[in-house]
């Protein structure tokens, strides 16, 4: 008895005896650009900010998304006036295009071990990210020029969490208290302008960092303890505006002692400004399920920072 061929296999003539589907009942294959596009705009829940992180247009980030959503033939995210959220079908695509693109990276290791491929995530107190770290990244980057570096600076990266926004991070942690591997140790101090006095006005004027700052806790809890009147007079996000500000006078503020240069002098005790905790400057890293990448790069930070447990050199800015 003969059964009728099956429409959808074909025998390809260039391979005797090999079978495929034909082209018609082929499965639309998924472009890992389009899946890395809707992946960051989960991320951020913003078409806006997910153009920024692939360094795209906002329009190219909507039409590839809208491109998805017709390749695929489902809705992927619900669009609302002041949201965006992911659909049923949206978080399952999400989950595979993870793995895809994991799937993606992993091949290129195996089969060019010289080379990695991928994104990183560092967050780093402003010192090292201004100061420290450009060098160390342009060596790092002409060792793997097809690694995307991206830094956020200053206190406002410690509210990224690890894992989804941040891979690494470099930040001030109390000391002794750090899983990760200390680059250095400091100690918190109390500065004031050495040419302009103000340590006479009450309350006391303080020149802060952001919200999020292991100096600027430190600095009001320490005046609350002690009962002396405070006000913030001044907020910058960047360390080195806010040590100007001390030093035209503006007010006093809390700093490393390493930062400690002319124009600036040291608050004491017997002027009523008590003494401030030591502190670590750590690297940690999202722990397991760790990138390739962000693996490299931990590493190689180590290697460059860090020497039998010492410190390859104390930067001296804030």
């Amino acid at each position: 008895m003969e059964f009728p061929a099956d429409p959808a296999v074909t025998e390809n003539p260039a391979i005797p005896g090999n079978k495929c589907r034909s082209t018609s009942a082929r499965t639309p294959l998924l472009e890992l650009d389009l899946l890395r596009t809707l992946i960051a705009v989960n991320t951020h829940l913003s078409f806006t900010e997910a153009a920024h992180e692939l360094s795209k247009t906002q329009a190219a980030v909507s039409m590839q998304i809208r491109r998805l959503e017709e390749l695929t033939g489902v809705t992927l995210f619900d669009r609302g006036k002041r949201s965006l959220r992911l659909t049923g079908d949206g978080e399952i695509l999400v989950e595979y295009g993870k793995r895809m693109l994991a799937l993606n990276d992993e091949a290129f290791a195996t089969i060019r071990p010289d080379q990695i491929v991928g994104a990183v995530r560092l967050g780093a107190v402003t010192h090292y990210a201004i100061h420290v770290l450009p060098p160390l990244l342009a060596e790092f980057s002409a060792r793997y020029p097809a690694v995307r570096i991206e830094v956020l600076a200053g206190v406002s990266f410690r509210e990224a969490p690890f894992g989804t926004e941040l891979d690494l991070a470099i930040a001030l942690e109390p000391a002794g208290t750090t899983t990760g591997t200390i680059l250095e140790r400091d100690r918190a101090i109390w500065v004031s302008s050495a040419q302009h006095p103000t340590l006479t006005v009450s309350p006391v004027a303080l020149a802060v960092l952001p919200e999020g700052s292991l100096l600027r806790k430190w600095a009001i809890e320490s005046l609350e303890h002690h009962g002396k009147p405070w006000r913030i007079a001044y907020i910058s996000a960047n360390a080195t505006a806010m040590l100007s500000a001390i030093k035209a006078g503006l007010a006093v503020g809390v700093a490393r002692a390493s930062s400690l240069t002319d124009g600036l002098r040291e608050l004491t005790p017997e002027e009523g400004f008590p003494t401030l905790p030591v502190f670590d400057i750590t690297l940690t890293d999202s722990g397991p399920g760790l990138g390739r990448v962000a693996v490299a790069l931990r590493d190689f930070l180590r290697q460059k920072l860090v020497w039998n447990g010492e410190t390859q050199g104390s930067p001296t800015s804030p």
